[in-house]
């Protein structure tokens, strides 16, 4: 697979400030084959957190927000990230199904107003565990089939999981 062939030309290289810089590069060669909206100087990778950032703006109120992404083969996950002079909000969680370099809206749920979210990463990746488990519940009674939580459940954990997985190793 080609992420493979990519993670194995940075662990192969022995020079550590190559390595940082081919890390980058292939973040960003993903980034703009994956989300070419995004590509460019407004997205940057932090390989530490396993996530795609937008570059941020800053409001009146000093509020800063942007869009943070996870990636897998299958899905991609968008948080929409604010924060606050004491907290940072979790204001939206999209899931995109990806076919190739088509993707497809398929979830999304948002939170404002008195109806916040204060972000942590654990609690963002259950949110969009839920997320898929209901949005395959919903297509599997639309096909009149019937699957059980237990399974929709351990097939959406797998899934969002995948996008936690970082993808330059």
């Amino acid at each position: 697979m080609f992420f493979e062939y990519l993670s194995l030309q940075t662990k192969n290289n022995t020079n550590p400030q190559k390595a940082t810089i081919m890390e980058k590069t292939t973040a960003n060669f993903i980034a703009e084959k994956i989300l070419p909206a995004l590509s460019g100087s407004s997205l940057t990778y932090n390989a530490a957190k396993n996530v795609f950032l937008t570059e941020g703006y800053t409001t009146l109120a000093n509020n800063t927000y942007y869009r943070a992404y996870r990636i897998s083969n299958k899905l991609v996950v968008r948080y929409d990230i604010g924060e606050g002079y004491k907290h940072t909000f979790l204001n939206g969680i999209m899931l995109f199904i990806r076919n190739g370099l088509d993707m497809k809206l398929i979830a999304q749920k948002t939170w404002g107003g008195s109806n916040w979210r204060k972000f942590d990463e654990h609690s963002a990746m259950l949110e969009s565990i839920i997320m898929l488990k209901n949005c395959l519940a919903s297509q599997a009674k639309l096909m009149g089939k019937y699957v059980g939580d237990s399974h929709l459940m351990e097939f959406s954990r797998a899934a969002i999981g995948e996008t936690q997985r970082k993808m330059l190793r």
